[in-house]
């Protein structure tokens, strides 16, 4: 848990002229289901966890925006009048990309003093870029006097990944960021960005198991299975007689029909974003009834697809999924965010965390050398600005 005082403290330390005027809280998301097909307009159901990152802001005298990152152990400063990245790879592009677009937005930012810690760790797949996004946002606009739809916080955010940290993510880490709700999942249409909420059933949580393996998603893998649905979608858009403007229109027995001009690789990648929107439907429909355990199985084969046909899953994860299904109360699991390492989440009966920790210490930990992380999370709230502490 963070303690709010030490971080107020801790500005007051870095930027002892500036005065604290707020601190954002904003979570880390998991994915239940719906891995991979944000970006191509389909539907996915995350939650808001407990870790977060968090923002202590306050007035500059400068017209200059200065951000600390003490889990980085690294700062950057730039001018209110920042529109350009400064290279590949730099942390500093997630917040420059903020300003950058809460300016061509309208808003009349001034020079502002930000620090920013917190317990949802790094590269583990489960958002902490949407989360320093979202809190610097909501940061820079609290001190300019500011206000904004978290909507539409989450899609500047949403842009200022694509064009400063040229990762062509889809909406739902910063939309899950900022608009997730208490005891509720989300499901978000990634085609028009509409919001359902979903109650969560009594008795069960969402199980983090971190694999150690840590990921830095670039824009080559996304833009390398992009490329391949595209190319997928382009020999369907060709077919004579077939008139389809998005992925939401295919069918898996379409694509077989219709699927002979792929070569076996873009054909596999469409049968993941076909098959993954149909079972995040089912999935939705479910919990909306109560029906965990078939939540659960939705959540395996998903993994088998992100294995299988969309190849972003790991021996490490994979291995985790392994564990975690073997165990007594767990409903179902699967890698969570991108791949390429990271977590996996399973949903499980509330009594079962006892045995998920066993497995996990006694069968994993054991073969990689090191303590695995584990959260137990119902969801959270999404980003909010906190009281300063008295």
């Amino acid at each position: 848990m963070v303690n709010v005082d030490s971080l107020v403290a801790a500005y007051r330390e870095r930027f002892p002229d500036s005065k604290p005027g707020f601190v954002v809280r904003a979570p880390g998301r998991v994915n239940l289901i719906g891995e991979h097909v944000d970006y191509h307009g389909g539907l996915v159901l995350p939650i808001a966890i407990e870790p977060a990152v968090y923002a202590v802001a306050g007035r500059s005298n400068a017209e200059r925006v200065h951000v600390f990152s003490a889990q980085l152990g690294a700062s950057c400063e730039f001018a209110l009048t920042v529109r350009e990245p400064v290279g590949a790879g730099r942390w500093e592009n997630y917040v420059r990309g903020v300003v950058s677009h809460l300016s061509a937005e309208g808003c009349a930012l001034v020079g502002a003093n930000i620090h920013v810690d917190g317990d949802l760790p790094i590269g583990a797949g489960l958002s902490s870029s949407a989360a320093i996004e979202v809190a610097t946002a909501m940061a820079l606009l609290s001190v300019a006097g500011e206000t904004m739809p978290m909507q539409r916080v989450a899609q500047l955010c949403r842009s200022a990944e694509h064009t400063f940290a040229r990762v062509p993510c889809g909406i739902m880490d910063q939309m899950a960021c900022a608009c997730a709700r208490e005891r509720a999942a989300l499901l978000i249409d990634c085609q028009d960005q509409s919001l359902e909420f979903i109650s969560w059933p009594d008795g069960v949580i969402a199980v983090v198991v971190d694999s150690g393996a840590r990921h830095q998603l670039g824009e080559s893998e996304y833009a390398q299975r992009a490329g391949e649905c595209a190319a997928a979608m382009a020999c369907l858009k060709a077919q004579q007689g077939l008139h389809v403007s998005s992925w939401r229109e295919i069918t898996p027995d379409l694509l077989n029909q219709r699927g002979s001009g792929m070569s076996a690789v873009e054909r596999r990648r469409a049968h993941h974003v076909v098959t993954e929107i149909a079972r995040t439907r089912a999935a939705a429909d479910a919990l909306g009834n109560g029906d965990v355990a078939t939540v659960g199985r939705l959540m395996t084969k998903s993994h088998a697809s992100l294995r299988d046909d969309y190849e972003v899953s790991t021996p490490e994860l994979d291995r985790l999924v392994e564990i975690l299904t073997g165990v007594s109360g767990v409903f179902g699991t699967k890698l969570t965010g991108a791949g390429f390492g990271g977590c996996v989440v399973a949903i499980a009966k509330e009594d079962a965390l006892p045995q998920i920790e066993w497995a996990v210490r006694s069968r994993y930990d054991k073969a990689g050398g090191a303590a695995t992380r584990i959260w137990a999370t119902t969801p959270r709230d999404g980003a909010a600005v906190l009281g300063l502490p008295t």
